[in-house]
């Protein structure tokens, strides 16, 4: 500091030296040298008024509050109101409307150029409580903010780390390799509704929150084929693992049961394995307006519901099997149930032909092709069954039977299929507006990982049968202040869509005596307003 006055000192003694000129007197000199000495001398009197140590520590107590990082976060928030309304196959009907909150907090953290870290925490609630409160009233929603509680609702959504390599192996392809809670739900074609970025997954058959990792091989220079990559995923969905204190179980009435005092815990669950996904993404072409993108998997021992005692209500009081049978399954067993392949071909367009108009130019395109098959593992299983009179609601016999568990109700392997088509474009009427249309049709035996899609009314993306949507996108403060009109309509062909696998997968003819006197769900509809803010 010293000697940044010193020089500012002599500068300035300079500078009022050559401004004086020759023509300036003795006196006029020593009266500007006088006028520097005292500005030198406020300086010095200011710099001792400087705690330099004081300013370090608020440094430190910065840099300590910070962690040295800089942790930059981001906010989307979304208040959405839903009217759905479901018609059964007896011909009855349901309704209702539902207000919900979703709120997204981002974050993300680059200590070097090649390593970065990303989070999502995340927040989805109905305004108000639910009737029936299975946490007990500490989770009452009036009070849920301001009671101690066992366990906490902040849920991590995505929590993972990624790397970026420029040379893998010596060859040359740029690469990445992330480990954690991936980002696998609003995939490709998905995210076009959800007006934001596409996540890892081909939307139209994974859309699904699992742990996992994916290592991406970027091949466009090696092979000079514009956008090429491969991508291999892993996840896991199930671990087969107690929890800590398995033993020991809550009872119904309150009292305590303990199985064993062995003490062992994180042991594995009897008749259980991990339930696993391996796959890959494969994009042979994407030069920014026409793309190809493909990917297969296969998922290892999937869970679903077993049926375990079933009630025949036999209509004529006859206990010999007859075509005029109902059944009526009464108990089931969470259990695995085989094996799945996966797979899928996109084709999009992100604006159609080439300067032929803007609206052209603006428009996008996609059809896609998706497949499944599942494989039961074949593990025997007993059903015990009641035959009643349907008339008199009398027991006639009682038997057990050997069965094999299936897979969507079938001991065989079962292939399904299901077709995407999406157009959306700019609204002519309505400035910074999109509009968009979409159709699936899924087979009988269809089944995807749509899970964790966004629509209330169910997954329009696993429909056996067909489902149409219509959505209008629209910005009222640029990206930051947004709107959504959002119709989706499902009309399915058979029962399950939704479902797991097993029994609960079962594909039923949605006109079949049996879907009427299950109640099954004919179709299926959902419309959507929203306001979102996002910064």
């Amino acid at each position: 500091m010293r000697k940044i006055i010193a020089l500012s000192a002599v500068a300035a003694f300079a500078t009022m030296s050559f401004a004086s000129g020759p023509a300036a007197s003795s006196d006029d000199l020593r009266a500007e040298l006088e006028q520097l000495k005292r500005e030198i001398a406020e300086l010095k009197k200011a710099q001792e008024k400087i705690n330099i140590k004081a300013i370090k520590r608020q440094i430190s107590a910065l840099k300590a509050k910070t962690g040295g990082d800089n942790l930059k976060w981001n906010v989307d928030f979304r208040t959405a109101y839903d009217v759905i309304g479901y018609k059964y196959a007896d011909d009855t009907s349901d309704w209702n409307g539902i207000f919900t909150n979703r709120l997204w907090l981002g974050m993300a953290y680059a200590p070097t150029s090649n390593l970065v870290f990303k989070g999502l925490l995340s927040y989805y609630k109905a305004y108000g409580q639910v009737v029936a409160p299975k946490q007990g009233f500490n989770y009452f929603d009036w009070i849920v903010n301001e009671t101690p509680n066992p366990a906490g609702e902040l849920r991590v959504k995505e929590a993972y780390w990624l790397y970026l390599g420029d040379d893998f192996l010596g060859t040359g392809i740029p690469w990445t390799a992330s480990i954690g809670r991936r980002p696998a739900t609003d995939g490709l074609l998905v995210n076009y509704r959800e007006d934001q970025d596409p996540k890892s997954p081909i939307g139209h058959i994974i859309n699904t929150e699992f742990d996992g990792a994916s290592f991406k091989f970027k091949l466009e220079d090696a092979v000079n084929v514009p956008g090429m990559y491969f991508k291999l995923c892993m996840g896991r969905g199930m671990t087969n693992a107690n929890v800590r204190y398995a033993a020991i179980t809550q009872n119904p009435d309150g009292t305590i049961s303990v199985s064993n005092f062995r003490g062992s815990e994180y042991t594995k669950i009897p008749g259980w394995k991990s339930t696993d996904l391996f796959g890959f993404i494969f994009v042979p072409y994407d030069d920014g307006q026409y793309s190809v993108h493909t990917t297969a998997f296969k998922a290892w021992d999937l869970p679903g519901l077993v049926t375990k005692a079933m009630n025949v209500y036999d209509m004529d009081g006859n206990p010999q099997t007859r075509a005029d049978q109902m059944y009526q399954p009464t108990k089931f067993a969470f259990e695995q149930t085989g094996d799945m392949y996966g797979a899928a071909i996109s084709f999009l367009a992100e604006g159609i032909g080439d300067g032929i108009s803007d609206f052209l130019d603006d428009t996008n395109a996609f059809v896609s092709f998706a497949w499944s098959k599942t494989e039961p593992n074949g593990k025997p299983n007993t059903v015990d069954v009641n035959i009643i009179n349907a008339q008199t609601n009398q027991p006639l016999a009682q038997m057990s039977m050997p069965s094999k568990i299936g897979m969507l109700g079938s001991q065989d392997d079962e292939s399904g299929t299901s077709v995407y088509l999406g157009v959306n474009w700019p609204c002519q009427l309505i400035e910074d507006a999109r509009v968009g249309l979409e159709f699936n049709h899924g087979s009988k035996y269809w089944r995807s990982f749509t899970y964790g899609e966004d629509t209330l009314a169910g997954s329009k993306l696993a429909t056996r049968g067909n489902a149409y949507e219509f959505w209008f996108n629209k910005r009222l403060i640029g990206k930051k202040l947004t709107a959504q009109l959002r119709y989706t309509y499902m009309d399915y062909d058979y029962t399950g869509s939704n479902a797991f696998f097993g029994d609960g997968g079962t594909p039923i003819d949605i006109d079949s005596q049996m879907a009427k006197a299950m109640g099954a769900v004919e179709k299926a509809q959902d419309l959507r307003l929203y306001i979102r803010y996002r910064y």
